[in-house]
């Protein structure tokens, strides 16, 4: 294939966000992985002033607005800061993500450890924080992340891992790094932040003195090198129980337990159904942000909501959860084909089982970890535009490839494509 693709150097915040080609993409990272009703309304109507009219969410956990303009930003931003939603300073908003499990309980331990190390990343881990050390910032890709005691989001990425566990002879917290199976056990969420942020520190600096490019994320460097720190050293270590490294399936939408996971179809929600969906509800609940791009309510609370199907999937069944895709075009610069139309147009015809991914480059934005099977599109040496498909793992062969213009655009043409795919 004859395609150059450039991949973005950094996640973009709402102090630093990244120009798209239909604007800027502003992004919020909800603290504790929650999100009030009347934090929704207010997103919502900036969403409906300020930029598409559209809510993003992504594969960690985060919201986004797109095409935000110029003489937006500003006012953008001080909608968000007045509302909460994020710090009213750069340093704070430009400090390692640090993304949660939305299955917990307020004030429960896995509350309070993400409340405390959300604090504490804030505090030592900031571009300045760094800086008075003698440190570049980390780079914007780093991110730490809270899991649940049934470890949910194993298949999440994180470059450091933290997490209650119940039941290890008085060690009641766990760090992992990269991704690791090694597992570093403290008796207080104190102990299991201080190993963590020393960690963190110490990758800081070393990066600034590797050989070629630094690395972005701290399983690249732990190839070569291990942080010979004290607060590892010291941790009684254990290895993850057979079966634990299993990858998590993602949380599909319905009924569980007492709460409610509601999908929006790619994990993009029309903000007038948000607006309506926050409307019904108490000022203060939270519907919180899951990494399956879909979102946690009450149970009691979602019973008198009103909630579109076009808008809303609350039913695992829903065809609409086996596809994902991209921005594609013509949201991004780089995208030949427009992923997104493409994935809804996919949805009905693939079958039950199927994870398939639709990206509009061969940069595969956005894959998510259970993919099955991929389907992109690409430029050919002579110029011509291609749709290339077949599993995740080998796409430098794909299983087939086909000339963009061969695509049919009825369901039964569709259908016989998946089909020939052999997805």
């Amino acid at each position: 294939m004859a395609d150059s693709v450039k991949v973005q150097g950094w996640c973009p915040t709402a102090w630093r966000p990244m120009q798209a080609q239909d604007g800027w993409i502003v992004r919020i990272r909800p603290h504790c992985a929650s999100i009030s009703a009347a934090q929704w309304r207010i997103l919502s109507g900036l969403a409906l002033s300020h930029a598409h009219p559209q809510l993003e969410l992504t594969r960690l956990g985060n919201v986004q607005l797109r095409g935000v303009e110029d003489a937006q930003l500003t006012a953008l931003r001080s909608g968000l800061i007045d509302a909460g939603l994020v710090p009213a300073n750069v340093d704070a908003d430009l400090a390692p993500a640090v993304h949660c499990s939305p299955f917990y309980q307020v004030r429960d331990r896995t509350h309070e450890l993400a409340d405390l190390l959300s604090a504490a990343v804030a505090q030592h881990l900031s571009p300045r924080a760094l800086q008075q050390q003698g440190m570049t910032a980390l780079p914007s890709k780093f991110g730490l992340l809270v899991d649940d005691p049934a470890q949910s989001l194993r298949g999440i990425s994180a470059d450091l891992r933290l997490w209650v566990q119940p039941d290890q002879a008085g060690l009641g917290y766990a760090l992992s790094l990269g991704d690791s199976s090694k597992r570093y056990g403290y008796t207080s969420a104190a102990e299991a932040i201080d190993a963590a942020l020393q960690v963190a520190i110490w990758f800081a600096r070393q990066r600034m003195s590797a050989a070629g490019a630094a690395p972005t994320r701290l399983h690249q460097l732990l190839k070569t090198q291990q942080p010979e720190l004290s607060v590892l050293k010291t941790a009684p270590q254990y290895a993850a129980a057979p079966g634990a490294e299993a990858f998590a399936r993602p949380v599909k939408p319905g009924l569980h337990g007492h709460d409610w996971v509601i999908g929006a179809p790619l994990g993009r929600i029309d903000a007038p159904a948000m607006q309506q969906l926050a409307g019904c509800l108490p000022a203060k609940t939270e519907i919180r942000v899951t990494p399956w791009r879909s979102l946690l309510l009450p149970g009691s609370e979602l019973e008198a909501a009103p909630l579109s199907t076009a808008h809303w999937m609350t039913d695992a069944a829903d065809a609409r959860n086996r596809v994902s895709a991209c921005t594609g075009s013509p949201g991004c610069t780089q995208a030949l084909i427009p992923a997104q139309t493409l994935a809804l147009q996919l949805a009905p015809h693939t079958r039950e089982g199927t994870e398939m991914h639709i990206s509009g480059c061969p940069k595969l934005c956005a894959l998510p970890g259970d993919a099955t099977a991929v389907v992109f599109a690409s430029t050919g040496n002579t110029g011509q535009l291609l749709l290339n498909a077949g599993p995740p793992g080998r796409l430098a062969s794909p299983t087939i490839q086909i000339p963009c213009e061969a695509l049919p655009s009825e369901p039964a043409g569709i259908q016989k494509l998946i089909h020939e795919l052999s997805i």
